[in-house]
């Protein structure tokens, strides 16, 4: 699938935005491409964009992009537009994956973005 990682500038997050499937090489590349993003920058925050979500590969997955986020110090995640089965998957990675960020939900990028930006204002 073609998904996308990238850092916004303007907004100072790393974004991911996942089409279809994902896969537990894909979610070490993204890994590795966000700490690499993420060098230097103030903030370790990222927006996930799960609109054309479908599906993680498997538990490894999950895991693995527990430890990608940990490794690299993400702070606060904010998922946009996700549906049932990929809120209950985020949840699962935030409750048994001992991911140390803060995460929510949210419809669209407008509130994902404020809530990353007062979260900032706690740090």
């Amino acid at each position: 699938m073609e998904h996308k990682i990238w850092f916004d500038d303007e907004h100072q997050i790393v974004q991911i935005k996942i089409k279809g499937d994902y896969t537990t090489e894909e979610t070490l590349d993204h890994g590795k491409k966000c700490i690499a993003l993420l060098e230097g920058k103030p903030y370790r925050q990222m927006i996930v964009d799960l609109r054309e979500f479908d599906n993680m590969e498997s538990r490894e997955t999950r895991s693995v992009s527990n430890k990608m986020l940990n490794q690299a110090g993400i702070t606060d995640v904010a998922y946009v537009g996700a549906n049932a089965a990929a809120r209950m998957i985020a949840k699962v990675l935030m409750k048994l994956g001992s991911l140390k960020a803060e995460s929510d939900f949210f419809k669209d990028f407008d509130e994902a973005v404020l809530w990353i930006e007062k979260r900032r204002k706690k740090i």
